[in-house]
C-alpha cells in the first residue's frame, strides 16, 4: 500500500505552510495527541499563530488531514531527547497529531487507519516502522522519544459461518466471556473479543495476562514488536501486523538451552519483566532487585521451568531467613546461608517450617494476606494453578453472584451452589473457537530435521566398528587442548531431546511419580526392560560406584565402556578426580516438568566439585578440568554439558557427559 491508496484530505495551502528543515533529512515519525475536537483543532492548525502545526491530522471518525507537506518542518515538538542526545524535533520529525486524551487510547477506526497508514507513510520517508515514536517525559522531566505502534485495531474478518465480534452465546459462554474479563482487569488488562491478542489467549492456553498490552514496543535489529505478557508466554506481532501473532516459547524452542544474548527473543524476555514488575507495583510496593539478569540462578532456573516473567523483585525475607522471588508459575527461594541454592515452592513439603513463610511471601504479589485454610487456595494447589494474581473477590455476572479467585494459570469461581471449578472448563465463544493467526514468516532458521530413532539392539553383545579413536573426526577437528573457554569446539550432533518425542521414542517410555524435591519413582517397567549393570574397570576405585559396576541404559552401555577404556588408552585417566553418580531418577533440577537424561540412565558426572551447575568449567591446567576427555566423548557420541553456554558469558554444566547418537 502506498499512500497514494489512503484518502487524505488536504487542508490549508500545503506549499506555503512551515518552515525550512535547514537542511536536515527526515528522521523520526511523531505521533501525537490533541484532545480537542477536530473542528476547533483543524480551525487552530490552520490559524498563523498556532503554536502546533502537524503535517497530518487524525480525527476520532477516522478522516485522515494533511496540512503540510513533509518535505516542509512542522512546529511544536520543541526539543527533546533522541538517540542519546538533544535534538529539536521540528527540522528532523514528521508529526501526525491524533484527536484522543493520548496515543495510547485511540478509536477502533483511528487504530485501523494508522495500522494501514503508517507503513505507507514509513516508506514513503525512507524510515523503518522502529522510527515511528512519541514524545514523553523522562525521570527527570526531560522530554525525550520513544518508540510507538498504534493499539491493535479490531480483526473483523470470516471463519465459516462465524462473523467474529457477533454471534449468539450461550449461557455457559456468557459466563466464560464475564470470567475472563474480571481476569485480564487483575493486571490492569482489557479483554476485547475483536482484537487479535484477546482472541489468541482464547484461543490458546497462554495463562492469566501480567499486564496490559500498552507501549512502548519492542525494538530489535532495526524492527518494532507490539507484545503482550501472559503467565505461561508472551506474544507479540510484528509491526502494523496485528493478526499475525506470534509466542516468544515458540521462538525459544521447546528445548530451550543457553538464554539467549540478543535479538528480539532476548528483548522480549527483559520487556516482559518489565511489563509485569511495573503492574505489580501497583499491587503492592516492589522489594530487591528488578531487572533481568541472565546470570542469576533464579531467572536462569524460571526460564528453563517456564515459570513465566517475575511478578517481584529479587529480595531478602524480613528476617534475613530467605532469598525470594516470585514467579507466575512458582515461587523460587534458597536460605540465605546457601545463596546458590534455588527450591520451588510447589516442591516443598507442607510440614517444612519454610512452607507458610514463603506463601506468605507469594500472596504479597495480590495485596491480600496468604490463608491456608481458603478452598480457593486449597484448590488450586490441588490443580497446581501456580501463583495468585487476586484474592477472593464477588462478582454479579447475569444478575447471579459469583465468588472469584484469579490464579496464574486458570480462574476459580463458586455460585451458589457451593461447587468451585474452573473457567477453563467452560465452552469458548464462536468467535474464538473459530479464530485463527494468520501465519508468520519465520523469525529463526527452520529446526532441523529430527534424526530417524535409533533401533534398539538385541540384548546379547553387540560387536562395535572397530574405531581409532585419536583419528576421529571430532579428536582431529579439536585439534591440540589450549587454555580457552571456547576449547574443545562443539561437536556437530546435539542431544536427544523431547521435540516431537524423540527421546521417548529412542530411549523408551517412562511413567512416573513426583517423590520429593527434583525425585521421582518410576511406575512402569521401564527399568527392567531399558537399564543394565555394567562393569566400568576404570571406576573401581571410587567407593560410589560398587567395584565399578554401574546402571545404565542398555543402548549406550558398549559406548560407556569403550570411553571409559579410550581415557585410559590415552592416559587421561587421571583427569578424572572424582565420579558423581548416573543413573538416578529425577527431573531437570532447572525444570520439574522435564525428566532429566540421568533418569534414563545415559548421562554422568565427573568432577563435580570443579565443574559446578550453572558455573564456568575448569579451563585446561586447572585442578578438575576435563576439557581434555571431551574430544574423545565427541567421538564416541557422548555430549559434554560444558557446551551448554546457559547465559553467553560460559555458565554451563561442565560436570555432565551424556550419549546422544550411536557410534
Amino acid at each position: 500500500m502506498s499512500l497514494a491508496d489512503i484518502p487524505i484530505t488536504a487542508v490549508g495551502h500545503l506549499e506555503r505552510a512551515g518552515t525550512s528543515r535547514s537542511g536536515h533529512e527526515i528522521a523520526a515519525i511523531v505521533v501525537v495527541a490533541d484532545e480537542r475536537p477536530a473542528v476547533i483543532a483543524v480551525a487552530d492548525y490552520q490559524h498563523a499563530a498556532t503554536s502546533l502545526l502537524p503535517h497530518f491530522y487524525l480525527a476520532r471518525d477516522g478522516t485522515l488531514a494533511q496540512l503540510l507537506t513533509i518535505n516542509r518542518a512542522g512546529d511544536g515538538l520543541g526539543r527533546a531527547i533522541w538517540r542519546g542526545r538533544m535534538r529539536n524535533l521540528n527540522r528532523i520529525a514528521v508529526i501526525v497529531s491524533v484527536e484522543a486524551p493520548n496515543v495510547t487510547d485511540l478509536s477502533e477506526v483511528q487504530a485501523s487507519v494508522l495500522a494501514d497508514w503508517l507503513p505507507a507513510l514509513v516508506a514513503q520517508s525512507h524510515l523503518s516502522l522502529a522510527d515511528v515514536c512519541t514524545v514523553v517525559p523522562d525521570d527527570a522531566g526531560r522530554m525525550r522519544l520513544q518508540p510507538y505502534l498504534p493499539p491493535s485495531p479490531p480483526v473483523w474478518s470470516v471463519a465459516g459461518d462465524v462473523v467474529l465480534g457477533s454471534g449468539t452465546r450461550s449461557p455457559e459462554q456468557e459466563l466464560w466471556v464475564a470470567l475472563a474479563t474480571v481476569t485480564w482487569r487483575q493486571r490492569g488488562a482489557q479483554l476485547r473479543l475483536n482484537q487479535a491478542f484477546s482472541l489468541y489467549w482464547g484461543k490458546f492456553d497462554i495463562g492469566a495476562p501480567l499486564a496490559p498490552n500498552e507501549p512502548p514496543p519492542v525494538v530489535a535489529d532495526g524492527k518494532t514488536y507490539n507484545f503482550q505478557v501472559f503467565a505461561r508466554d508472551t506474544i507479540f506481532n510484528e509491526g502494523t501486523q496485528y493478526a499475525v501473532v506470534q509466542s516468544l516459547a515458540g521462538l525459544l524452542g521447546p528445548d530451550m538451552g543457553a538464554i539467549p544474548t540478543g535479538g528480539v527473543s532476548r528483548a522480549l524476555i527483559e520487556a516482559g519483566y518489565r511489563s509485569a514488575l511495573k503492574t505489580s507495583a501497583t499491587r503492592s510496593p516492589l522489594e530487591g532487585k528488578t531487572e533481568f539478569r541472565a546470570d542469576w540462578r533464579f531467572h536462569f532456573v524460571a526460564l528453563q521451568a517456564k515459570l513465566g516473567p517475575a511478578l517481584s523483585g529479587n529480595y531478602v525475607t524480613a528476617d534475613r531467613a530467605f532469598a525470594v522471588q516470585v514467579f507466575a508459575g512458582d515461587t523460587l527461594y534458597t536460605p540465605m546461608s546457601q545463596q546458590a541454592g534455588c527450591f520451588f515452592l510447589s516442591l516443598t513439603d507442607p510440614s517444612s517450617p519454610q512452607y507458610a513463610q514463603i506463601w506468605a511471601e507469594t500472596y504479597k504479589v495480590t495485596g491480600v494476606p496468604y490463608d491456608s485454610t481458603n478452598p480457593f487456595h486449597q484448590r488450586a494447589l490441588e490443580l497446581k494453578l501456580g501463583t495468585p494474581l487476586s484474592g477472593v473477590i464477588r462478582e454479579t455476572i447475569n444478575g447471579q453472584s459469583f465468588d472469584v479467585q484469579v490464579f496464574a494459570y486458570d480462574t476459580l469461581y463458586r455460585g451458589s451452589d457451593g461447587v468451585i471449578r474452573r473457567m477453563s472448563d467452560l465452552p469458548r465463544p464462536a468467535e474464538v473457537q473459530a479464530w485463527q493467526p494468520k501465519a508468520p514468516t519465520p523469525l529463526v532458521p527452520p529446526t532441523p530435521p529430527v534424526s530417524p530413532p535409533v533401533p534398539e539392539p538385541p540384548a546379547g553383545p553387540v560387536q562395535p566398528p572397530t574405531v581409532n579413536i585419536l583419528n576421529a573426526p571430532e579428536v582431529v577437528r579439536a585439534g591440540a587442548p589450549r587454555r580457552d573457554p571456547n576449547w574443545p569446539p562443539k561437536p556437530d550432533f546435539n542431544i536427544l531431546t523431547d521435540r516431537n518425542g524423540q527421546r521417548e521414542r529412542v530411549l523408551g517410555n517412562i511413567e512416573w511419580v513426583r517423590k520429593s524435591g527434583d525425585d521421582i519413582i518410576i511406575t512402569n517397567d521401564w527399568v527392567e526392560r531399558h537399564l543394565i549393570e555394567v562393569s566400568i574397570p576404570q571406576l573401581a576405585r571410587f567407593r560410589n560406584t560398587n567395584g565399578g559396576r554401574i546402571k545404565f541404559h542398555r543402548l549406550a552401555a558398549d559406548q560407556l565402556r569403550r570411553l571409559w577404556q579410550a581415557w585410559e588408552d590415552t592416559g587421561l585417566l587421571h583427569l578424572v578426580l572424582t565420579f558423581d553418580g548416573a543413573w538416578w531418577p529425577r527431573t531437570i533440577r532447572s525444570n520439574p516438568t522435564t525428566l532429566s537424561n540421568h533418569a534414563y540412565g545415559t548421562a554422568f558426572d565427573i568432577n563435580a566439585q570443579w565443574n559446578g551447575f550453572y558455573k564456568p568449567a575448569a579451563l585446561v591446567g586447572d585442578r578438575g578440568s576435563v576439557r581434555e576427555l571431551v574430544p574423545i566423548a565427541n567421538a564416541l557420541g557422548f555430549f559434554w554439558g560444558g557446551h551448554w553456554n546457559y547465559d553467553g558469558k560460559g555458565a554451563s554444566d561442565g560436570m555432565h557427559f551424556e550419549w546422544a547418537v550411536a557410534r
